[in-house]
């Protein structure tokens, strides 16, 4: 990031974006064990095949019951882990704007 005529971006950006890097990822590192975990109970389907069992797994199913929540997560944890990339980015695709603009600008108008 660069500095220009008093405003200072670069330390506060990159910092910003690295610190978000770095939650991001222990986000991500955090959420896959308990994901894996919860999967797994899930599947083994404690609550039985008897009456009682069959009622649990029906509320536990409405609205779509926890798989929709994880793969709802899932998704969300995906999002956020991406998002530092693309925001760097978005700050360097605007930061190359205002580079080619300020060019432009300088061919155009000459020499000052």
């Amino acid at each position: 990031m660069r500095d220009e005529e008093g405003v200072q971006i670069a330390e506060l950006v990159s910092t910003g974006i690295a610190q978000f890097h770095i939650m991001a990822g222990d986000l991500d590192t955090a959420y896959r064990p308990d994901e894996a975990e919860l999967r797994g109970l899930l599947a083994s389907r404690v609550w039985g095949t008897g009456p009682a069992g069959i009622a649990f797994f029906q509320a536990l199913q409405a609205l779509g019951g926890p798989e929709r929540w994880l793969d709802d997560t899932d998704a969300l944890v995906r999002d956020i882990n991406k998002t530092p990339t693309k925001l760097r980015r978005a700050v360097g695709n605007s930061l190359s704007t205002d580079d080619a603009v300020a060019e432009y600008l300088a061919r155009a108008l000459g020499p000052a």
